[in-house]
């Protein structure tokens, strides 16, 4: 193993600290709002074209992706409802605590990211966009799940194709 000692910065934070410091600030709403976007987004990308030409959702492979999906999202839920409930500082940050498990699995998707996807591409125009959202704290995260899996075939993801490719050119301007 070789920790690549001669690329280091100590000014500069490296990938993973930067994806665990983005992920911590989320607040709630966000983690819900990343997890439903997840789900919204693999549901366009999984419409086929009916008979007469429009498209329709593909009932088989949403069940799949409610099945991965929806526990997330209702765990959030009863944790957001107990935590009302209750209505202290202390549900607040017991709240905060149940959440580090949803902050994990948003870390381990953005941090998927930087990894092959085992077709043999380095997902470099996603590591790019990805970037500029780790970087820059005003762009919303939340968003990116919607923003990797859209498509240009489908009329309800081409706004967030076009965000992906905005991001994409920022970041190879910068270079």
């Amino acid at each position: 193993m070789s920790l690549y000692g001669r690329f280091f910065k100590p000014e500069e934070k490296n990938t993973l600290r930067k994806v665990l410091d983005r992920v911590a600030g989320m607040s709630v709403l966000d983690l819900r709002a990343y997890i439903e976007g997840e789900l919204i987004a693999m549901k366009e990308l999984y419409r086929k074209k009916a008979k007469n030409g429009r498209l329709v959702y593909d009932k088989e492979a949403n069940k799949r992706h409610e099945e991965d999906h929806l526990p997330l999202l209702e765990y959030i839920d009863a944790c957001i409802e107990h935590a009302n409930n209750r209505a202290s500082t202390e549900a607040d940050i017991d709240l905060h605590n149940h959440m580090q498990c949803i902050r994990d699995i948003i870390a381990r998707d953005i941090l998927s990211v930087y990894e092959p996807d085992g077709y043999g591409s380095s997902n470099y125009d996603n590591q790019r966009v990805m970037d500029i959202l780790l970087d820059d704290t005003s762009k919303n995260i939340t968003m990116w799940p919607m923003m990797r899996w859209a498509s240009e075939w489908n009329p309800n993801m081409k706004e967030y194709r076009k965000l992906y490719q905005k991001y994409e050119k920022m970041a190879w301007d910068s270079d």
